[in-house]
């Protein structure tokens, strides 16, 4: 049993050790998403930075704000962000299925900003809804499914940037 837990721990250390020592700095966030509510939008591309920096952290990267000191750099595009829906409906029964998609485009850069890894990153944010009466709401974003696809996509890019 020693060794087992001596062995998962012996693999494991060199994943830690690496997270820790690399330095990341966010160079940039840009919003190129062309149409929609979404066009330009500044609070966006904030909220997307903090969710990426705070999930950086919880993987031990070293963050740091001066981009000349770090190992590594990341420069990410929003390119779209949209919910696409299908609707069922048979007589009063209905069922409302929303999307909520988020693309984006990532490059991981070393320090003298030559391109290590570039990634393209789809991720989606799903809710259903049933009634048996037909009621709109008028349509638009749903927040929390807003703030799942942003965790989603964070999640995925940095799994994709630094893997081996």
């Amino acid at each position: 049993m020693k060794n087992i837990i001596l062995t998962a721990i012996l693999f494991a250390l060199p994943f830690f050790s690496v997270a820790q020592d690399t330095k990341v700095c966010l160079s940039s966030i840009e919003n190129k998403i062309q149409i929609g509510q979404m066009k330009g939008n500044r609070n966006l591309t904030f909220g997307f930075k903090n969710i990426l920096l705070e999930f950086l952290q919880d993987k031990n990267y070293q963050l740091v704000d001066d981009c000349s000191s770090a190992n590594r750099k990341i420069e990410v595009e929003l390119l779209f962000l949209d919910v696409l829906k299908t609707n069922t409906g048979i007589s009063v029964f209905h069922k409302q299925n929303d999307e909520t998609v988020l693309r984006l485009k990532a490059k991981l850069l070393d320090e003298k900003g030559k391109k290590i890894k570039e990634t393209v990153v789809t991720e989606k944010s799903s809710e259903i809804s049933m009634s048996t009466l037909i009621v709109t709401e008028g349509g638009g974003f749903n927040q929390q499914a807003v703030s799942n696809v942003l965790k989603k996509s964070c999640e995925t890019l940095i799994i994709n940037l630094f893997k081996e």
